[in-house]
């Protein structure tokens, strides 16, 4: 009897873990990147397509420059031309 009482307890935590875990999920289940943005909980990613939950992965803002000239140039973000990489990095501090 006490295993049964402590199955059923040990269901019940189970289950309702697993239906808050789903709700997060269902939060960001949006289509649109913009409503995806203004909620706190999720994140948007261009290259899946889709909104995710969690916060989201760090990009270097100076990856987007695929040239050495315009990379050098930009003083703004601070940053660097990785010869040995062949790509534009954050200098770091």
């Amino acid at each position: 009897m006490r295993a049964i009482v402590a199955f059923l307890i040990a269901f019940a935590v189970g289950l309702g873990a697993s239906l808050v875990e789903t709700v997060a999920e269902e939060k960001c289940m949006i289509g649109d990147a913009a409503l995806c943005l203004a909620n706190p909980a999720c994140h948007w990613e261009a290259d899946k397509r889709g909104c995710y939950p969690g916060p989201a992965k760090h990009q270097d803002a100076c990856s987007v420059h695929g040239d050495q000239t315009i990379c050098e140039t930009d003083v703004t973000l601070g940053c660097k031309w990785s010869a040995s990489e062949n790509k534009c990095e954050t200098k770091a501090e």
